[in-house]
């Protein structure tokens, strides 16, 4: 089968558009993200968020309109560790700002001696000088979860010094505004890091700025200082397998990556196909990895591979945030257990007795009471991140009247249980209603177990203990690299997380034999986001 990339990071940037394939929904977000309000993305990983954001950024650089698109990845922001208590405010601010200039510099716009001079508090007239102010307080603060350095901020200017210098920048550049991206806003885990991200990003309005976002579904802590729904263009990124251009929209994803054989065996085997993109519940880098990981295209190897990813790694991954936080492995475990032990059996048992009836309606859904414990809703957020069920709605009526949620177990979840996946898909699919679903009540017996959990919140003492023990761990727990990657950072004595963090593009070419600039820069890159998405959560 074909290779694909998994992620934005690992495809060039002037290739992004040739890759792209959008639906009505992702065309509302792109429009969203290009106008002159503040907006947020919100979606599980894999879902592609990134990738909008750097459509949308390609887009403002092809208009005539005077902006300028500045895209900052914040995903280097799990290696921050420092006495500061405001250090990932401070940090943001410093990569904005190197990161607006080095853009500049690429389009050969103009920085006034007083713009540069607002940009800095040593009263430094020059860009470059700025420029390497900035950068020695990123790369400190990037190095601090060595516990080696202190980081001096005293250079960094006042958030009203910045907005003036952007404004005076766009002045003398005859530019209407700037769009800034922040991808990877914060460490999931960190809810603190987070509320500064949501300062910052309110902190920077003006009417010369506007700044863009891609968040994680129930793990954003806003802070009490910022409302979505009020201070920004809110927006979800999620795809309902019930729509009718469902599955031709993730078969075009699909054929922009394929080689002629898989395209052709893929209109050949319309329903093999169909259930692999329905089984990944509208997550790309599901339906492509698991493309990527079948042996042959056919119905015995489908099946498998479907028990083998629905049953056990889709699980695993969860799990793993558990081993990783410790502070949160109470929530997480019991997450997946209520999942597989009550949830699951709950549908499965609904199922088999409106069948039983002749009643040719499914349910992959569940209903959970508004009023159930808290730690019961901070359990189920945690799993929308990692996309084994989906929010649909808040406020549904069930049973006598009483409001709720409703959630939507991952389709290959629930499939996978069966013995042959492929031959009960598509009658199943069919059959499927969204106004079917087990509830679960406030007062649910289940519950019993976790009502009284504590929050997710980590302190810092835990949170290092627990990010030195992921820097050891060996690059073959990076699922995203390729095994030919993999082989060539063992080659060249590249054996865990953090010896790959601290290799550069130059030494990835001198290492290791038969890779150039370009294909070290897409190995850097793909291994960097990777990593750091380990770290991140």
């Amino acid at each position: 089968m074909s290779s694909y990339y998994l992620r934005t990071e690992s495809i060039k940037y002037d290739e992004i558009l040739s890759f792209s394939v959008t639906n009505d929904s992702d065309k509302s977000i792109i429009a969203a993200l290009n106008s002159p309000e503040p907006c947020l993305i919100e979606g599980s990983r894999g879902t592609g968020k990134s990738f909008l954001m750097r459509v949308a950024e390609l887009e403002l650089e092809m208009t005539k309109s005077p902006v300028l698109a500045v895209f900052v990845s914040f995903n280097i922001s799990s290696l921050i560790s420092t006495k500061d208590p405001l250090q990932f405010y401070h940090w943001m601010l410093a990569k904005t700002l190197k990161t607006l200039i080095n853009k500049l510099r690429k389009k050969g716009l103009l920085i006034s001696p007083h713009s540069a001079n607002l940009l800095s508090n040593d009263e430094s007239d020059e860009g470059q000088n700025v420029e390497n102010d900035l950068k020695s307080i990123v790369k400190a603060y990037e190095a601090s979860y060595k516990g080696k350095q202190s980081v001096k901020t005293d250079t960094l200017p006042d958030i009203e010094d910045v907005k003036e210098a952007i404004e005076l920048i766009c002045l003398d550049n005859s530019l209407e505004r700037m769009f800034f991206f922040f991808d990877e806003a914060a460490h999931v885990f960190r809810p603190e890091q987070q509320r500064q991200f949501f300062s910052l990003y309110k902190d920077l309005r003006s009417p010369y700025i506007t700044c863009n976002a891609a968040i994680y579904p129930g793990v954003t802590y806003f802070g009490d200082s910022f409302e979505p729904t009020h201070d920004c263009i809110f927006k979800k990124l999620e795809r309902n397998i019930k729509d009718a251009e469902y599955l031709n929209y993730f078969k075009e994803i699909v054929f922009k990556q394929a080689d002629d054989n898989t395209k052709t065996t893929i209109e050949n085997q319309k329903e093999l196909f169909n259930t692999l993109a329905l089984c990944c519940g509208g997550n790309p880098r599901m339906l492509l990895k698991t493309l990527q990981d079948l042996p042959k295209f056919n119905t015995l190897s489908i099946n498998q591979l479907i028990k083998d990813f629905y049953r056990g790694s889709i699980w695993t991954e969860h799990t793993e945030l558990g081993e990783k936080y410790k502070g949160h492995k109470v929530l997480i475990d019991w997450g997946r257990d209520f999942l597989e032990r009550t949830v699951i059996p709950a549908i499965e048992s609904y199922n088999e007795s409106r069948k039983t009836k002749g009643v040719e309606e499914s349910s992959i859904y569940f209903w959970i009471h508004k009023d159930s414990p808290e730690s019961v809703k901070e359990a189920l957020r945690l799993l929308t991140y990692t996309g084994v069920i989906r929010k649909i709605d808040s406020s549904i009526r069930a049973t006598r009247s009483e409001l709720g949620a409703r959630y939507e177990v991952k389709y290959g979840c629930i499939i996978a249980l069966k013995s042959s996946p492929m031959n009960m898909s598509m009658p199943f699919f069919n059959s499927l209603s969204i106004k079917k679903f087990p509830e679960f009540g406030k007062n649910h017996s289940a519950y019993i177990d976790i009502k009284n959990a504590s929050g997710i919140d980590l302190d810092d003492d835990q949170y290092k203990k627990a990010l030195l023990n992921m820097l050891k761990k060996p690059i073959g727990v990076l699922q995203l690299l390729t095994e030919w990657q993999k082989m060539k950072l063992i080659s060249a004595g590249i054996n865990t997380i953090e010896e790959l963090h601290n290799k550069t593009e130059e030494s990835l070419i001198k290492e290791i034999y038969l890779v150039g600039p370009v294909r070290a820069r897409i190995m850097k890159n793909a291994a960097t986001a990777e990593l750091l998405e380990y770290l991140s959560g």
